[in-house]
């Protein structure tokens, strides 16, 4: 009799033990899942958006290549004008800093042919990384104001 009360005290220990694995295995396995999905649609947004004219960026030469000394310091104080107006770093277009929104106006819009390509509805949600930011959903209020 003793052995039996024994068990039974041991009883809702053991049960806690199982649905506290169980719960945490269920919840591994879909977190699991919805990052690998959240990997996947990102990785075929980022192919979809090579077509987008911020790509070519990297092409343009940097302005500490093309300006002399007295340039950058007035484009220093540029760039700290910009952001602190816009709230977003500007751009280096090549000749000039841009601020973000205008630079990347034509790429939100390659953004925005992407989502419907893939059926992304929520992109903070449904992508990962950079693209998951609101200054790159077209339908964030970064975007509706302008």
């Amino acid at each position: 009799m003793n052995q039996f009360r024994g068990i039974t005290n041991r009883l809702p220990v053991v049960l806690v033990i199982i649905v506290g694995s169980l719960l945490l295995l269920i919840c591994t396995f879909v977190g699991q899942t919805v990052w690998s999905q959240q990997a996947a649609l990102t990785k075929k947004f980022e192919a979809c958006m090579d077509k987008a004219p911020f790509r070519n960026v990297f092409e343009i030469p940097r302005p500490e290549q093309v300006l002399s000394i007295k340039d950058l310091e007035r484009h220093f104080d540029e760039f700290d004008n910009i952001f602190k107006t816009t709230g977003l770093p500007p751009v280096w277009n090549g000749r000039i800093l841009v601020p973000w929104k205008e630079f990347h106006k034509e790429s939100i819009n390659v953004a925005k042919q992407c989502h419907e390509q893939l059926g992304i509805e929520r992109p903070q949600k449904q992508l990962k990384g950079t693209y998951s930011k609101p200054v790159w959903d077209p339908n964030s209020k970064v975007w509706r104001a302008s």
